[in-house]
C-alpha cells in the first residue's frame, strides 16, 4: 500500500464525519487496489483535504468517471476551526489547487461532488467545466410525523393503501433485487448496466459495516412488489438502488418502502437523500416526498483531443 493510502486510511479511521462514499473502507472493499487511488493535501501531520478517484480504462483511454452505486465522489476538506469566511475561501483555493495539480494525467475527468461542496472556482481556473445537478433531501428527520405531513397527498394515500395490502421484510439476498431489476430492463428492451458482482460487493460491505439495509414489500400471496436498498452515514441516509416489478407498479409499494426507510433512518442519522434524478418523471416522484431541492456539481475536464472531437 502506498504511503498516501496509508495516511488516507488512518485519517478515515479517526475522523467519523466523512461521508460513506468518500471513506477509505468504501474504496478498499469495492474496487481492486490498482483501480483506485487518492490525492491528499497535508500540513505537517494534519490532513487538510483529500480526493479519492477510480480510473477506468475504455479502449485506449484512461478516465476518471462516476461509478455505479457511488452517487458522490469529489473532495473532502478538513476546515480549521473558527475560520473567518474570507479565510475559509482562501483555504479552499489553496488546498483544492494543490490537489488538482496532484491528479494523475488522464484522458478525461468527471465526478459528481457532494452537495456540501460549493466552491468550484479553483477547478474553473484549472480548465474544468461544471454542470449543476439536483437531488431532494429531507434535512431533519427528528419529527417523522411532520415529515409524513410534508409528503404530497397522493404519496400519503399510496402509503396508506399499501400498508393494508403489503408487508415489509428486511432481507439479505441482494440477488433478488438484481433479478427483478434485470427483468424490468428486459421488459423495456434495455440493458441493465450494473454487474451483479458490483452490486453484491456494495451490499456485502454495507451489511458487514452496519451502514446499509435491504427492504422488501410483498403481498399475502408472496409476490414481491418492490425492493429498496438504502445506506447511511453520520450525515445522511441515501436511497441507493431499488426496483418495482412491472406487474405491481401501481400498488404504492415503493412509496411504502421509502417511508419505512425514512422512519428507520431517523434512528440512525439526521437527513434522507433521495439521490434525485435528472429524469423528469423520477424527479417529480421524489419531489413529492417533501424534501428540499438541493443542487450539486458535476465537474469535468477532457484532456484527450480525440475524446474532445468525439464528444463534440
Amino acid at each position: 500500500m502506498t504511503t498516501t493510502k496509508l495516511v488516507y486510511q488512518k485519517f478515515c479511521e479517526e475522523e467519523k464525519s466523512i461521508p460513506l462514499f468518500l471513506q477509505y473502507q468504501w474504496f478498499d472493499a469495492i474496487y481492486k487496489k490498482e483501480e483506485w487511488d487518492v490525492v491528499i493535501e497535508t500540513k505537517g501531520e494534519n490532513v487538510l483535504g483529500f480526493l479519492p478517484y477510480v480510473i477506468t480504462k475504455k479502449k485506449s483511454f484512461k478516465i476518471i468517471t462516476p461509478q455505479f452505486l457511488c452517487p458522490y465522489q469529489g473532495v473532502w476538506l478538513n476546515y480549521p476551526k473558527n475560520q473567518k469566511y474570507t479565510n475559509k475561501v482562501g483555504f479552499e483555493k489553496e488546498v483544492l489547487t494543490s490537489m488538482i495539480e496532484q491528479l494523475p494525467k488522464v484522458d478525461a475527468f468527471k465526478q459528481n461532488f457532494l452537495p456540501e461542496f460549493t466552491n468550484w472556482l479553483p477547478f474553473n481556473w484549472k480548465g474544468f467545466q461544471q454542470s449543476t445537478r439536483y437531488t431532494y433531501i429531507i434535512n431533519d428527520l427528528t419529527d417523522t410525523e411532520k415529515v409524513f405531513a410534508d409528503f404530497k397527498e397522493n404519496i400519503r394515500r399510496e402509503i396508506r393503501k399499501a400498508e393494508k395490502l403489503l408487508t415489509i421484510e428486511t432481507i439479505d439476498d441482494i440477488s433478488l433485487l438484481y433479478q427483478l431489476k434485470l427483468k424490468v430492463y428486459q421488459d423495456n428492451k434495455e440493458n441493465y448496466p450494473i454487474p451483479f458482482s458490483k452490486l453484491k460487493k456494495v451490499f456485502d460491505f454495507c451489511k458487514s459495516s452496519h451502514c446499509g439495509e435491504l427492504l422488501m414489500a410483498k403481498d399475502e400471496q408472496g409476490n414481491i412488489h418492490s425492493i429498496l436498498f438504502y445506506v447511511w452515514d453520520k450525515v445522511s441516509a441515501y436511497y441507493l438502488h431499488g426496483v418495482t416489478t412491472t406487474k405491481f407498479k401501481t400498488s404504492g409499494s415503493m412509496s411504502l418502502l421509502l417511508w419505512e426507510a425514512i422512519k428507520k433512518s431517523a434512528k440512525k442519522t439526521t437527513a434522507f437523500n433521495f439521490e434525485g434524478s435528472m429524469v423528469e418523471s423520477i424527479e417529480r416522484y421524489f419531489r413529492a416526498f417533501g424534501g428540499i431541492q438541493t443542487s450539486y456539481f458535476q465537474i469535468s475536464k477532457t484532456n484527450s483531443k480525440v475524446l474532445k472531437l468525439l464528444n463534440y
